[in-house]
């Protein structure tokens, strides 16, 4: 029973300009961007959800730790 085989074509990724430090400085200060081996993507926000779950892991580390009368560096 033979079966359909369909290929897809490759798409072509565009190439990447990679910015300078001046670049970057000019950058708005108000979007959140991300560098990776001198490509500066846009930083999604993080959403109500994870936000919630930072919060709540930081509030049972911060108890832990100030039960053990320890220190975080």
């Amino acid at each position: 029973m033979g079966k359909d085989v369909y290929f897809m074509t490759p798409v072509l990724q565009p190439q990447l300009e990679k910015v300078t430090l001046e670049q970057y400085e000019m950058l708005p200060e108000e979007k959140r961007f991300k560098v990776f081996d001198g490509v500066v993507y846009d930083m999604a926000s993080p959403s109500q959800v994870h936000q919630a779950l930072s919060m709540q892991l930081s509030t049972l580390i911060n108890t832990y730790i100030l039960r053990k009368k320890s220190y975080i560096f």
